[in-house]
């Protein structure tokens, strides 16, 4: 461990005593009021976001529930022959709910329907306004799904992360025809029931071709209506039909595929009453058949649940089982805001890092750059301010983030890198409300402290959150806060975790400060990586730190690793702060070979994957230097190769040579002459 005396630290501690001003943690660096705080940017991001771009305009429409926890609905089993498929092609799907005579289309589609569009009704027109710009079909190469014999009985053999079958599609609208909440099979419950398409798996054996459809089918007759393009032909208008499940063609006569989707053949379930007496409840029923042809009734089950799947005619089988309760809303979702949005974000990036070490204050504070979509993503930050602490992270710290903490053990810190604080911050959805949370917890040489007379946890994992507009800045600030009379195997606190691992009968409130702006919708983007748009983002995450709660020993320099992670830690993406080598894809999973157990070393990946914020190196000190070396990475030199390198970036339209065109010298995205005579100002200057 490199411990140095802190040049910046030395010149505050001359101030001490003299107690000053201090930046505002609300997410946003404002250069008139707190340009005098904070340093100038000292580190800027050097790829584009692979963890989703946060551009102006984007609207999702809503949060609209879960489709992908969804594992019971309609299970069939199709002869591979019926299909005239062997197995290896690619094939297309359409298809929806519909009404028990086939003559009124809900809302539940497969394919992209914009989010909160109703209930369709009779014939559509899918190649016409406003379907013209969306999909409503899904392509599947048969010969790269599961292969598997699953049980045909209503529920999705292995679940939705299982390989017994293959996702091909999950819904992404809210269902306009009744969303189930009893939970029983038949879907009949005293609440009612309701339909919707949550989702579509499929898999293969060597003879039958499997189609789950994950969600439920009301059994008032309402149907799901299967189109499938086998390649053959087909027809991409709908007329009549024949057969006895003429019924369901003839309802939607004159519906318009999407161009280039011409059905082959049906598959259609519903629900009828086999005794017609109107008393006995409605059982499951399918058709089948080629659309130029008849199509047939090929039989009833006798009612729903696995109990009751079984064989169809024609090598069918067949399982409905409709307790799902979970899947799509049944009502119009709430809109998410139009980007930019203080409190939304539609991606994560991290763009720049300013710092201000506040000694008279015994302050750290952290302004970096960026946003955090509203999907839990995960914004790691760890911080080595003394001797000791975990180049490897153990897994033996408290238990905090549901464990993920120590979920990360073995990951492995560039070298001189020992960390000796942690904390995650983000923010999601839950319910109606908008939330954020940040995660705190000392990481000790050791491991967590244990009394060695009782043998039990004194360490915290701390935690504070909630709504966003009730909590805008999450500063640990309580109540909660476990008394350990030995009988907590793990304590947990919403108040700053070091501090009061000394003292929990007196905690300290605000020792922690972060909060988030994501109004972010510049800096980098998901192809390109400009540095001067990155360092010129001015809203994001901004931090602040008790020095002592941060265990900082007051001459070391104070270093800071930390990288953007999906909602269960296990995902890395290329958002590192002090950089990957540019262009790098994300990092990918912490355990790349899956065996149980974190591989992930930063110290293989090429440069330092942390920042010194006493003595940063501000910048890049020879922004001009653009090759050189023989694998065309920068020398330190400027020459020939950099010029050449530069108009090469120029001449094929690379933004990466848009420095300037705006009034104030920002990149203005065209590429003209301004930003060669940027460039060779640049040049001119020379390396340090």
């Amino acid at each position: 461990m490199r411990v140095t005396k802190s040049a910046m630290a030395t010149a505050l501690v001359a101030c001490a005593g003299a107690a000053i001003a201090q930046p505002t943690i609300d997410g946003i660096f404002d250069p008139g009021t707190e340009g005098g705080f904070y340093s100038d940017v000292i580190w800027v991001q050097n790829n584009a976001t692979g963890f989703g771009d946060n551009s102006a305009g984007l609207f999702e429409g809503g949060v609209f529930g879960d489709p992908e926890v969804v594992d019971t609905g309609i299970e069939i089993r199709i002869p591979l022959a019926s299909l005239g498929l062997t197995g290896n092609e690619t094939i297309r799907l359409a298809g929806w709910v519909n009404s028990g005579d086939r003559t009124f289309k809900s809302n539940q589609i497969i394919g992209d329907l914009i989010v909160d569009t109703d209930n369709l009704g009779g014939a559509t027109d899918f190649t016409a306004a406003p379907f013209d710009t969306t999909t409503q079909h899904i392509s599947v190469d048969l010969s790269g799904i599961a292969v598997s014999t699953p049980a045909v009985d209503g529920t999705l053999d292995g679940g939705v992360a299982g390989t017994d079958y293959s996702n091909a599609f999950l819904q992404g609208n809210y269902t306009g025809f009744g969303n189930e909440t009893d939970g029983t099979e038949d879907g009949s419950g005293p609440n009612g029931g309701g339909s919707e398409i949550d989702g579509i798996y499929m898999a293969k054996d060597a003879t039958n071709l499997y189609i789950f459809m994950a969600g439920n089918l009301e059994n008032n007759g309402n149907a799901f209506d299967l189109y499938i393009d086998t390649g053959a032909g087909g027809s991409g208008t709908l007329g009549g039909g024949s057969g006895v499940g003429g019924f369901i063609i003839d309802g939607q006569t004159g519906t318009v595929f999407d161009a280039g989707f011409d059905a082959d053949y049906l598959v259609s379930v519903d629900a009828w009453d086999d005794d017609a007496d109107g008393v006995t409840p409605n059982v499951p029923r399918a058709f089948f058949g080629s659309i130029s042809g008849a199509i047939d009734d090929m039989g009833s089950l006798a009612g729903y649940g696995a109990a009751n799947a079984g064989a169809l005619s024609g090598g069918m089988s067949m399982g409905v089982d409709n307790s799902n309760i979970a899947g799509v809303l049944g009502s119009q979702a709430s809109p998410t805001p139009v980007s930019p949005d203080a409190n939304w974000a539609y991606g994560s990036e991290l763009n720049n890092c300013r710092v201000f070490i506040d000694v008279p204050n015994n302050r750290l504070y952290v302004f970096l750059g960026g946003n955090m979509q509203n999907n839990w993503n995960k914004l790691n930050l760890f911080f080595d301010v003394a001797p000791g602490g975990q180049n490897v992270l153990l897994d033996n710290n408290v238990d905090i983030s549901f464990n993920n903490l120590n979920g990360m053990a073995g990951i492995t810190f560039d070298a001189g890198f020992e960390p000796d604080y942690w904390l995650n911050t983000n923010n999601g959805v839950g319910g109606d409300d908008l939330l954020n949370f940040t995660d705190c917890a000392t990481l000790r040489t050791n491991g967590a402290n244990i009394d060695p007379f009782f043998g039990v946890i004194t360490d915290y994992g701390s935690y504070f959150g909630g709504e966003v507009v009730a909590t805008p800045v999450m500063d640990f600030s309580g109540p909660l806060v476990d008394i350990q009379d030995g009988t907590f195997g793990s304590l947990f606190s919403n108040y700053a975790p070091r501090l009061l691992e000394v003292d929990p009968l007196n905690p300290l409130a605000g020792l922690v400060q972060i909060s988030i702006d994501n109004s972010n919708v510049a800096g980098v983007t998901d192809t390109t990586a400009n540095a001067a748009a990155a360092a010129a983002v001015n809203t994001g995450i901004e931090i602040s730190i008790d020095l002592d709660e941060l265990g900082w020993d007051g001459s070391q320099d104070i270093l800071m690793a930390g990288w953007i992670a999906n909602d269960s830690f296990s995902f890395i993406s290329n958002q590192v702060i002090g950089g990957i080598p540019d262009g790098s894809d994300n990092v990918g999973p912490r355990d790349a070979d899956d065996d149980g157990i974190n591989d992930l070393d930063w110290g293989t990946i090429a440069g330092d994957q942390f920042l010194n914020l006493s003595n940063p190196v501000v910048g890049n000190p020879c922004p001009a230097d653009l090759a050189g070396n023989p694998d065309g990475t920068p020398d330190g030199l400027l020459n020939f190769f950099d010029v050449s390198a530069y108009l090469t970036l120029f001449g094929a339209g690379d933004m990466a040579a848009d420095l300037a065109g705006n009034p104030d010298g920002t990149p203005d995205g065209l590429l003209n002459f301004f930003d060669v005579s940027a460039y060779l100002t640049l040049f001119g200057m020379g390396c340090p």
